[in-house]
């Protein structure tokens, strides 16, 4: 896919059950870009549309790329992989929600306009499944190198009372 043509009808796409691909940097998705520790590498993404017997539009999103985060316990780098796969309900914008999806929680709904970013959408979704708060397994926090304990304020004083 072109890099101009990111933006589809994604009703469209459902409706006659085509396959979109395509592969963007991470440098391209801004908000993204700002949330990880390097923007490297790869966003790797696929949007399958179908239309089940109801007439009801899917599409289902598949999002690959491999993340540098900040490990929040040690501060060091953290290899994060990112696998989103995600079922997406189409409805028009200001169609309420059908019943029977409320209680479904394998199927998110998604009110779309009649031309969809996928850029916008691919990184939306990668930002939800960043971890809030990412950290190694196994890590221990930093420690201060080179400083002696810290001499305590009283210790000074006890100091200072002598000399008088």
């Amino acid at each position: 896919m072109s890099q101009e043509s990111f933006v589809i009808d994604l009703r469209a796409l459902a409706r006659d059950g085509r396959l979109v691909q395509g592969e963007v940097p991470v440098t391209r998705l801004g908000r993204l870009a700002g949330s990880v520790l390097e923007p490297s590498g790869t966003v790797v993404f696929s949007f399958q549309g179908e239309r089940d017997d109801e007439g009801k539009l899917y599409v289902d999103v598949h999002i690959q790329v491999g993340l540098a985060l900040e490990c929040q316990r040690c501060l060091g780098a953290l290899e994060w992989p990112c696998d989103v796969q995600n079922r997406l309900l189409l409805l028009r914008s200001g169609d309420p929600l059908p019943e029977d999806e409320l209680e479904n929680d394998a199927v998110d709904a998604l009110e779309v306009e009649p031309l969809t970013d996928l850029l916008a959408l691919v990184e939306d979704e990668v930002l939800l499944a960043l971890p809030l708060v990412p950290r190694h397994d196994d890590c221990e926090p930093p420690v201060k190198t080179g400083v002696d304990e810290e001499t305590s304020p009283f210790a000074v004083l006890r100091q200072l009372r002598g000399k008088v």
